[in-house]
């Protein structure tokens, strides 16, 4: 509408300017169409026309800003967030690691995180058999020490390793720890013969010892009597 009418004249209308709109039909003025802030993230999807608005909209890394109507400036998503654009609130990215997965591709500012598919295993803890030491003591108190480390040829060595391999049954881990256990005891008996091994090899030492350092009571008898002769 150009003028209003009056006493004397009646109502003139006259289309809208460029960048002005009207749609409806009455007596009011056009109304300057909507711009859209390209510099806010915000993008045109439809043009301004004599009889509607321009049409407004959020790019991805986006989300509407309330401080503005018709999407004709929008904010950017925090850090750690993203949206695919078309006006959508931004959301927090995927956490891989919270659901044991590997990161495969991480988030950006227009799309989500990428997990693998798979749930990584934790990587088990490795035993290893401690070394064992035996004590002997000699005729002059001297400590001589035996050591039987598991990675001598006499002692069996074992380590049990988890494959990280996924397995389509748990008869797969019910054996490997059946396997673990019968090492452990193969080990533990092997141990155990060595040190009684060395325990007998000391107790004969000990004999030796002491049978040669000790006289019967007959023969000490029997040297005094021969002195005794000798003297008469």
């Amino acid at each position: 509408m150009r003028s209003r009418c009056t006493a004397t004249a009646d109502t003139v209308c006259a289309p809208c300017q460029d960048e002005y709109f009207n749609s409806e039909h009455n007596h009011s003025f056009c109304k300057s169409c909507t711009i859209c802030d390209t510099t806010k993230g915000s993008k045109e999807v439809k043009k301004c026309e004599k009889t509607s608005d321009r049409i407004c909209m959020c790019v991805a890394g986006y989300m509407p800003d309330v401080g503005h109507q018709l999407q004709s400036a929008c904010l950017p998503c925090p850090e750690g967030f993203y949206s695919r654009g078309g006006n959508e609130i931004c959301q927090r990215w995927t956490n891989c690691s919270a659901l044991r997965k590997n990161t495969l591709r991480p988030g950006t500012k227009t799309a989500d995180a990428i997990c693998s598919s798979h749930v990584t295993e934790p990587a088990a803890s490795q035993s290893v058999t401690p070394a064992l030491s035996l004590s002997t003591t000699g005729h002059k108190n001297s400590t001589s020490t035996t050591t039987f480390s598991p990675s001598g040829c006499s002692v069996i060595p074992f380590i049990c390793t988890d494959t990280n391999s996924p397995t389509e049954t748990n008869w797969g881990s019910l054996s490997l720890i059946v396997i673990c256990l019968i090492l452990l005891m193969v080990s533990g008996m092997s141990i155990l013969l060595l040190i009684i091994q060395a325990a007998k090899k000391e107790t004969r030492r000990r004999k030796r010892h002491q049978a040669g350092s000790c006289r019967f009571p007959v023969q000490e008898e029997q040297i005094d009597s021969n002195s005794s002769l000798i003297k008469n």
